[in-house]
């Protein structure tokens, strides 16, 4: 085998190497998120955030509590640096939104406050029931709800 093919074969097993092989297969994550915790919200984050950058691709829906940190004016929980990464649970979800995750607020969330979409950041969206009812069918999904 020549050097040049010896270097050419190198590169492609590290290529294939470093590409998850369930996100290769078209494997999605969905994490649902409602707890009212701002160490659990970071920890669900900080997954979300790892996977992401794996190259899974990886959506968010956040319910109850944890909607209030996609407001524009969120809680001071949100805000606060949780350890060890030093970042808030809001910078891990901008994190989030960056890398191109689709995040959705559920439906009930902004009636049950009577707030109004413009209340929540850019880069969020209210999700629709029977959408994100049909990716939690879907057997290339993986839900996560810690």
């Amino acid at each position: 085998m020549s050097a040049r093919s010896l270097a050419l074969l190198a590169a492609l097993s590290v290529s294939v190497l470093t590409v998850p092989p369930a996100a290769a297969a078209g494997a999605k994550i969905l994490t649902l998120l409602s707890s009212s915790d701002a160490e659990a919200q970071a920890f669900s984050l900080i997954l979300a955030n790892e996977a992401r950058g794996a190259g899974y691709p990886v959506d968010l829906v956040l319910c109850g509590p944890a909607g209030d940190i996609a407001l524009k004016v969120a809680p001071a929980a949100a805000t606060r640096p949780v350890t060890p990464t030093g970042m808030s649970v809001r910078a891990l979800l901008e994190k989030l939104i960056s890398q191109g995750s689709k995040v959705e607020l559920c439906a009930i969330y902004l009636p049950n406050r009577q707030l109004k979409p413009d209340a929540i950041i850019e880069g969020v969206s209210v999700g629709k029931p029977a959408e994100v009812a049909a990716r939690m069918a879907d057997p290339a999904v993986k839900v996560v709800s810690p």
